[in-house]
């Protein structure tokens, strides 16, 4: 029955550690991605760069940057518009959805439950 725990544990800490998976978007205007979104594995940091005019949001982009930082208020001298960057390290952390959990760990933990149960 341990080995079956410990088995279930290293199967859900091997998929936590696999590539980190970011969704990419390269135009958003409002909500919609004009250029298609797609889900891309990254080995740096997800990102999410948004540019404003004054208070209104214009459009988005959300990808993958090896050497990611977050910029607040940067402005552009060209057009006058607004960016702001910000980097997260978990899955698809930049598409504002809520943490998600591999499956291998779901599954590790269903088992553990189901284990417990009996």
């Amino acid at each position: 029955m341990k080995t079956i725990l410990f088995i279930s544990f290293a199967l859900g800490l091997i998929a936590i550690a696999s590539a980190l998976t970011c969704k990419t978007c390269d135009f958003r205007f409002v909500s919609l991605c004009i250029t298609g979104s797609s889900n891309k594995e990254c080995t740096g940091n997800c990102s999410h760069t948004s540019a404003s005019f004054g208070s209104f949001s214009l459009f988005s982009k959300q990808g993958c940057k090896p050497n990611c930082t977050d910029e607040k208020d940067v402005t552009d001298s060209t057009f006058n518009f607004r960016y702001n960057t910000t980097c997260c390290n978990t899955n698809e952390c930049n598409s504002g959805s809520a943490v998600k959990f591999s499956v291998s760990l779901g599954l590790g933990m269903g088992l553990l439950w189901l284990l417990n149960a009996v």
